[in-house]
């Protein structure tokens, strides 16, 4: 049987001058660390990403083109996965009391990665099912580039052009180079700092809305880890399908990406949504209007293992007493927007993707 060909996401995430780190410092505390770093790197990748190898002191994972429906997200699972590689650095570092030098230079540690679209085949070896072809020879050259020397970054995601164009996001701001390879050729790459990145989340005023101020609060737990279920939240084609009634439009996008100031248009509701804070995979913050109605929400997800509890807050803005806020949240919650059902759909919707996924 001639193998199935599949297109989709190739992404290596290589921590950087852990050679240099191994060699100079005490072997079993290295390997300690290392083992610790990669254990919190595979949570957070998969299962987004399907995990197809640990090399060494990289992990090399993909996913499949109709499993990641928003390009998007690529994005969001990369810089998560290097966010909680820098707090879970800074946990090691301010909890290290053993004089060693490997304990003593986790902080000089850094965490690259690469990521590729193409073509390749699942082939199984050695009880393990990976891609192999061309593509995968691509994503794996493209750990020795230029992006250090031209740039002075360490921590850095980067983008092959087929990769990013696939994922629908500009490249504005972005290093641009071209890295060229025997046998094969060229490769046109878009490169970010990841560590600035982490830096401009870390500043950005939180808005957020504590259950105290809330009028109303919808609490459900999900039978799938953080990122997918913030991808049903999230993305506009999946809301439309499990929120009763709606046809969620993507509108703004400012520099091409979700984020504070991006906006979503209802049109069967005539609501607008705009996003006042966003931060994957842990909450974002709207602000909805509808209808000269302005509701204020911020939707919290809470790992639970490989489950997620999602807390939806309301709160209504207007002038009124909180009793009746609070019913008017109530009834918008439960009446208009039909929370409640449609996470009923969210999880049947969920389950079904799992099942197909699986077959």
């Amino acid at each position: 049987m001639k193998p199935r060909i599949h297109s989709g996401y190739l992404v290596i995430a290589d921590i950087t001058g852990f050679t240099s780190f191994l060699a100079e410092t005490e072997l079993d505390h290295a390997q300690v660390i290392l083992q610790q770093i990669l254990d919190r790197l595979i949570g957070t990748l998969t299962p987004t990403l399907t995990l197809a190898e640990v090399e060494g002191d990289a992990v090399f994972v993909y996913g499949l083109e109709g499993k990641v429906t928003r390009g998007e997200l690529i994005a969001e699972v990369v810089e998560s996965a290097y966010g909680e590689f820098r707090g879970q650095q800074r946990t090691m570092v301010r909890n290290a009391t053993c004089p060693c030098r490997a304990c003593r230079q986790i902080g000089e540690l850094d965490m690259k990665f690469v990521i590729h679209f193409g073509e390749f085949i699942l082939q199984e070896i050695a009880g393990k099912t990976g891609p192999v072809g061309s593509s995968v020879n691509v994503v794996h050259r493209l750990l020795k580039n230029s992006v250090t020397d031209d740039t002075g970054w360490n921590g850095y995601a980067l983008y092959s052009a087929d990769a990013l164009q696939r994922m629908g996001l500009p490249a504005d701001g972005m290093h641009a180079s071209s890295e060229v390879y025997e046998h094969l050729g060229p490769v046109r790459t878009l490169s970010m700092d990841l560590q600035q990145r982490y830096d401009d989340l870390c500043d950005r005023t939180r808005v957020f809305l504590e259950a105290d101020d809330a009028h109303a609060e919808i609490v459900r737990e999900f039978d799938a880890p953080r990122p997918v279920v913030w991808d049903w939240l999230n993305d506009t084609d999946k809301r439309t399908a499990w929120m009763p009634r709606s046809r969620w439009i993507a509108d703004v996008r400012p520099s091409g990406r979700t984020g504070p100031h991006a906006s979503n248009h209802c049109a069967t509701f005539n609501a607008i949504e705009y996003v006042l804070d966003w931060r994957p995979f842990d909450y974002y913050t709207i602000r909805l209007t509808s209808s000269g109605i302005d509701v204020l929400a911020t939707v919290t997800l809470q790992a639970l293992g490989d489950r997620t509890v999602v807390r939806w807050l309301m709160k209504v803005e207007a002038p009124m007493p909180r009793f009746m806020l609070t019913a008017l949240a109530g009834m918008l919650a439960r009446r208009r927007i039909r929370l409640e059902a449609g996470f009923d759909e969210m999880a049947r919707l969920m389950a079904e993707s799992q099942r197909s996924a699986a077959r």
